[in-house]
């Protein structure tokens, strides 16, 4: 009989043990510790060659789990091809390895049978929507490499055979929050309050104006502190998510702005922030060139490329700031209808190409001189990485 429970008991802990954790138990948890729990299980992923869309992707190497700066992700080194031709990295599109590093990364993705809802009431529509998603770390990685490279990737001709990285580091919000002010029918009560009637904390979040004279701006912190004060920046963009697009009053000024923003503090948005969301109530300095005309752009992922006053604002040494805005509150012009660009699906992220500072002496596990050749060169000819022995 305790021959038999023992091999009961060694049969239970062997299914425990081998069965794959659902969910990660972020309750109570800090915004540090979170990062670095995801981070975590993030790097327990096993991920070799995979497509995604148009992308033919091969990640060389391990997953490496990392903390730079205070700042927790993972890290991979990959190469890709686009509908079958190869995609060039970096600055001038000589990188034919590049690595990839994601902080603060998610580990859910939406899935229509996914088991993890989440419910909330439209405060324009007041109806109630639901998303479901999935604790899914493997398809995370797919589709958050696939995403950036769509943004960085380069046509191929300029690759160097065996090139490896520059560092394209992907940046998730460490706080985000919309701020709405309800004009009640007096446009400047809500164009020129200082402070907000209403904050929505890191979930649902719209930039709007609306007809009663109610405005909604979007607040978007994410910690930079990783990119490292010896770092050369040279790209950036904003990307986030449009799932509802809304466009009643197609005037010339419905369009979405993305302009630097300066909240009191880093790590908890209040409604005294509502008039920081720019540099200027009125006409404030636009970061990126990319207005979003709400009339053409439909749903899906919208990229704001960052112009030099945008690059600006990026602190390779701790928190950079960004915000949306819609063109009638930009240029405070009374709207007669309902504007307004909806993300609830993912987390806005800033993608930055950047030049590292220090050298690559492996491969996140392998050694440069375990990988034998990439493309017929052998890597062992390759001298330095970006100019470092």
């Amino acid at each position: 009989m305790q021959l038999l429970r023992r091999i009961y008991y060694s049969i239970q802990i062997t299914l425990i043990l081998s069965t794959p954790k659902i969910m990660l138990n972020l309750t109570n948890k800090t915004a540090k510790e979170k990062a670095q729990l995801k981070s975590m299980e993030l790097a327990k992923v096993k991920l070799s060659k995979f497509k995604k869309g148009d992308f033919d992707i091969e990640i060389i190497g391990d997953i490496k789990e990392i903390e730079v700066n205070g700042s927790n992700g993972i890290e991979l080194f990959a190469t890709a091809k686009k509908n079958g031709k190869q995609c060039g990295f970096g600055k001038d599109g000589t990188v034919e390895i590049e690595r990839f590093r994601f902080f603060n990364p998610p580990v859910l993705v939406d899935d229509e049978n996914g088991d993890i809802i989440r419910e909330w009431t439209d405060e324009i529509t007041k109806e109630v929507k639901q998303r479901k998603l999935k604790y899914d770390p493997t398809e995370v990685i797919r589709q958050s490499l696939a995403h950036t490279i769509s943004l960085v990737g380069k046509s191929g001709e300029n690759i160097i055979k065996g090139k490896v990285g520059n560092t394209t580091s992907t940046f998730y919000t460490s706080e985000r929050a919309q701020l709405s002010k309800a004009g009640t029918g007096n446009w400047n009560l809500a164009h020129d309050s200082t402070s907000a009637s209403s904050i929505t904390r890191n979930s649902n979040t719209y930039a709007y104006t609306s007809s009663d004279y109610e405005i909604a701006r979007v607040l978007v912190v994410y910690n930079t502190s990783a990119l490292g004060d010896t770092d050369i920046i040279d790209s950036a963009v904003i990307s986030s998510y449009a799932n509802v697009i809304t466009d009643t009053d197609n005037d010339g000024l419905d369009y979405i702005s993305v302009v630097g923003s300066y909240p009191a503090s880093n790590t908890e948005i209040v409604a005294g922030d509502y008039d920081q969301v720019g540099d200027a109530i009125d006409n404030p300095t636009k970061v990126s060139d990319d207005d979003k005309d709400l009339t053409s752009i439909g749903t899906g992922w919208k990229n704001w490329t960052l112009n030099a006053s945008g690059l600006a604002l990026i602190s390779k040494t701790g928190y950079s700031r960004f915000g949306f805005r819609e063109g009638h509150d930009i240029e405070d012009s009374p709207v007669s209808g309902f504007n307004s660009f909806q993300n609830y699906s993912t987390n806005p992220k800033l993608v930055v190409v950047h030049s590292a500072s220090s050298s690559i002496k492996s491969i996140n596990g392998l050694a440069k001189a375990s990988i034998k050749s990439r493309n017929g060169l052998a890597i062992g000819s390759i001298k330095s990485i970006n100019g470092l022995e």
